[in-house]
């Protein structure tokens, strides 16, 4: 499988450390005594030995770690193999990378087979897999790209056009519009607002704020503002922080890469890639590795799994070497762009308690941007909003939208404004005539929203039965 070089066995290279050098002769000594385990540990030890001598080891422990992985698998040493396999892969080609999964592979079956499973069975579990979850895994990512600034629907967020990457077309005439909001149309979020701009977010292009920053540079005799920290935007309705997280990035105008899990048709948690940029040069810019500055966004990240260390028995391990490498280059990303001064990070979750330790030490340092519900003053800006794009929700009363729906997320609000707006349309398409949203039909979508123990509940209820018997009122009267 590999291209054996016995010649570069030979303790011959000066860089090379003396005690890898020695247990390099060590171990070949050990398997020619017949004691493959022992000639095993004593190459996997020359391999360590040389990677803390230099980042890049000599040829002579890269050939004792392949001699290593042949005794493991000729002895079927599953879990070394698979160890070996993680520090070996970046010194193999893709030829090798794909024979050494297959053999993976093959220990994983012998495992299973020996607690009874049939081993057609087992591969033809594995083609199905192949074919499905691990091409989803492995597929390449999602590129997005913008022709257009355009605001997103005031009905509530709407997902984005995507077109992968692969596909026939690609380039300038295969992207599609992508819908960018800022903090100026993204309403109900005047007090997060403010704390952003404290952080000198969101001011881009105010001269005042540029002339104090260009003294403050002067002063500390720096060339520009310290790099932020990774933000963590908190709420308990996710969909509101994901919100003002896009329009954060809306707002910092710059190409911004997009993580978040999702679910295949399988069941199979997948990590999905997307790439958003204002023109083809600056998605260009985002492959070659956030060149000239960037944003990083990672969704919901407290659902996220953590790596695990300690790969599972049988079948599991078997799946989870072979996500490893994805998993690994996306928890290289987000180092790589921690770590870049030039590159902002953005991330949300429904709690920073809830957010695995293994990211937070990813992130840190991290501030976390607690969104709570909406003050009045901002409710009164949704609905202001609301009205501006839909006219037929003019004629109720906003002040009694304000306060019935108080202690409701932003997403709650445009979801049931949302759903009063298509069964008014629903109803006019049958009627054939213009049905405007009523006061009755609103009310009780938002009261599906709120608590059945909340005031705003009870007054929405009796708003409701208020409305029904003056209307029976009425028909009496025609009666």
């Amino acid at each position: 499988m590999f291209e054996r070089n016995d010649a570069s066995m030979s303790p011959r290279d000066e860089n090379v450390p003396a005690a890898t050098n020695d247990y390099l002769s060590r171990a070949a000594a050990a398997c020619e005594a017949g004691d493959a385990k022992l000639g095993l540990h004593l190459y996997l030890a020359a391999f360590e030995q040389a990677a803390e001598a230099s980042d890049v080891p000599a040829e002579d422990a890269i050939m004792g770690l392949k001699q290593a992985w042949r005794v493991a698998c000729s002895i079927k040493e599953r879990g070394l193999a698979e160890y070996i396999f993680e520090r070996l892969e970046p010194y193999l080609s893709t030829d090798e990378v794909q024979a050494c999964a297959a053999q993976l592979q093959g220990l994983a079956f012998d495992r299973l087979a020996e607690f009874g499973f049939s081993r057609d069975d087992l591969e033809e579990m594995s083609e199905v897999l192949a074919q499905g979850t691990m091409d989803m895994m492995m597929a390449p990512p999602m590129i997005m790209a913008t022709s257009v600034d355009a605001p997103a629907p005031a009905g509530g967020p709407a997902p984005s056009p995507a077109a992968p990457a692969g596909e026939e077309g690609q380039g300038e005439e295969a992207t599609r519009p992508v819908d960018i909001f800022t903090y100026d149309t993204a309403p109900g979020y005047a007090t997060v607002i403010e704390r952003m701009r404290a952080l000198g977010i969101g001011l881009a292009g105010d001269p005042a704020f540029e002339e104090f920053v260009t003294m403050l540079n002067q002063r500390h005799g720096l060339d520009a503002m310290p790099a932020s920290d990774c933000l963590l935007f908190c709420s308990d309705a996710r969909e509101d922080a994901s919100r003002f997280m896009m329009a954060t990035v809306g707002e910092l105008g710059l190409p911004a890469v997009r993580m978040r899990m999702e679910e295949s048709f399988q069941g199979v948690p997948m990590l999905s890639v997307s790439a958003q940029a204002s023109d083809p040069e600056h998605l260009a810019a985002l492959r070659r590795g956030f060149e000239g500055g960037g944003v990083l966004v990672l969704e919901d990240i407290d659902l996220w799994g953590a790596p695990v260390a300690d790969m599972a028995d049988d079948m599991t391990g078997f799946l989870m070497a072979a996500m490893s490498r994805g998993a690994r280059e996306a928890v290289g990303l987000i180092r790589q762009a921690v770590e870049n001064p030039d590159v902002y990070v953005l991330a949300s979750a429904a709690s920073l308690d809830m957010v695995d330790p293994f990211f937070c030490d990813l992130l840190f340092p991290v501030s976390c941007i607690d969104i709570d519900y909406p003050t009045e003053t901002e409710r009164e800006d949704i609905w202001i909003d609301l009205a501006r794009a839909h006219p037929s929700l003019r004629s109720i009363d906003r002040a009694q939208l304000v306060r019935l729906s108080a202690n409701l997320p932003r997403y709650d609000i445009y979801m049931a404004t949302r759903e009063a707006l298509e069964e008014a349309y629903k109803q006019g398409l049958v009627e054939r005539r213009y049905q405007p949203v009523t006061r009755d039909n609103l009310f009780d979508k938002l009261a599906a929203y709120q608590p059945l123990d909340s005031q705003e509940y009870a007054a929405l209820e009796n708003a409701v039965i208020s409305d029904f018997a003056a209307g029976l009122d009425d028909l009496e009267g025609l009666l």
